[in-house]
């Protein structure tokens, strides 16, 4: 039987009455997308803005602790060479009165990336040397007072023939910012330390706020703690750069970054841009801040036209110098404690009236190794603490004073018949300007 053909498909197959015609669902087009589309440009323009603004604002930060005329007097850095940076620590503010600032602290840091060492030299601030442009000899710390940051680089120039790419200058009465704005920083500290021109610092494994850094980078009058005076001062700076280079490097909140550029750029005089600082402390962090070198400029403490300083072993600090720029040790020319102290005679006499005090020095004196130590009254009355020594003897006499606790700054003179007389090597009379503990 045949099948009824369709007249609707034969006439139009293709075409649909309104009855038959299919449901047809388009895909709308979706809003979320086109809102997530232009949220995410928005966020990158955002994000473009404040990073131009971060760099904006860094530069800024950069450009107060700019000093050019000191850029000028640096060294162009060469390709494979170590990079040496000056870092001073002047005492700006700490004495009433006083106008000119001096460099307390004078170290050379130096980086070489191509055998992965780093290294530092203390440049004791007491170090006997002529600086460039004045007549004879003086005191190293002098140069800052004379000419500031650019007549320190030249000196340490003319003293090392070193090249110095780089300088920072950190005031001591601020530093304490600095180390507050990182939160502290973690040290042992092996004899607590009671100065009473510095402060006081705990024993133990201790967080160091900023009063306490700053007492122990300037505590140089506890016989106790610090037996040596400013060398064991210098060796309490190293430790504490130490720790907070890497303090500095393990640091990633960012709020306490931000801190610390802010402190940074209003306490300290560089020409270090804040990218190379990190570019320098990742470097330090890769060799390990406790495999960095530090070495104290090989010499001895002596006195000279009454004044008292510290005298470079020329041979022995050459030595140090061609190693700092090598890959071999510092170690072989380390500044070494040989002080004497069992073989010298002292006598300490009372000039100040305060009872018991000749025989409270005496003591101390004792427990620091010296063996022969006398005590008594001077005949008169001293204004000012002096120290007696014989014109062969100077060195001594310049152990005894570091020794010394309540004296920031004892007269020295030369005298063969008053130590003669008291048959020792070094007289002290304690002067009415002597503090007790």
């Amino acid at each position: 039987m045949k099948r009824k053909r369709n007249l609707k498909e034969e006439i139009e197959p293709h075409l649909y009455l309104d009855a038959d015609k299919p449901k047809i669902y388009r895909k709308q087009k979706s809003r979320t997308k086109s809102v997530l589309k232009w949220v995410g440009i928005g966020l990158l323009v955002l994000i473009v803005i404040l990073a131009g603004g971060g760099y904006l604002w860094l530069k800024s930060k950069e450009s107060q602790m700019r000093l050019p005329e000191v850029e000028k007097a640096l060294n162009k850095k060469t390709k494979n060479e170590p990079i040496t940076t000056l870092v001073m620590g002047t005492d700006e503010g700490s004495v009433p009165g006083e106008t000119h600032a001096r460099a307390d602290i004078i170290m050379l840091v130096s980086v070489n990336p191509e055998n992965n060492k780093a290294a530092v030299i203390s440049i004791p601030r007491d170090t006997r040397c002529q600086i460039p442009g004045h007549k004879g000899y003086n005191k190293i710390n002098a140069a800052y007072a004379l000419g500031g940051a650019e007549l320190t680089v030249a000196t340490v120039r003319s003293i090392t023939s070193l090249p110095i790419n780089h300088f920072a200058v950190v005031n001591f009465q601020s530093f304490k910012e600095i180390v507050d704005a990182i939160g502290g920083v973690p040290l042992h500290i092996d004899v607590p330390i009671h100065d009473k021109y510095a402060g006081d610092v705990p024993a133990g494994d201790v967080i160091l706020n900023g009063d306490q850094a700053l007492a122990l980078a300037r505590a140089r009058h506890d016989p106790k703690a610090v037996p040596r005076g400013d060398l064991d001062r210098i060796e309490n700076q190293r430790k504490l750069l130490n720790a907070m280079l890497s303090k500095v490097a393990s640091e990633r909140n960012a709020l306490k970054l931000k801190q610390l550029v802010e402190v940074v750029a209003k306490n300290v005089k560089t020409d270090l841009a804040f990218t190379e600082m990190y570019s320098l402390g990742n470097k330090l962090k890769g060799i390990g801040t406790d495999k960095v070198e530090m070495a104290t400029a090989p010499g001895e403490s002596k006195i000279i036209g009454g004044t008292w300083y510290y005298v470079i072993d020329t041979n022995a600090f050459k030595s140090m110098l061609q190693a700092f720029q090598s890959s071999a040790s510092l170690s072989d020319a380390q500044a070494k404690d040989d002080s004497p102290r069992s073989s010298v005679r002292v006598a300490v006499l009372n000039g100040c009236g305060k009872p018991n005090v000749a025989s409270s020095i005496a003591d101390s004196f004792l427990k620091l190794g010296y063996k022969e130590v006398k005590y008594g009254n001077a005949k008169s009355r001293y204004s000012k603490t002096t120290i007696y020594y014989s014109d062969n003897e100077s060195s001594l006499a310049g152990i005894v004073a570091a020794d010394l606790p309540g004296s920031k700054e004892p007269v020295l003179l030369e005298s063969n018949q008053l130590v003669a007389t008291h048959k020792v090597d070094v007289l002290v009379v304690l002067g009415s300007d002597y503090r007790e503990d």
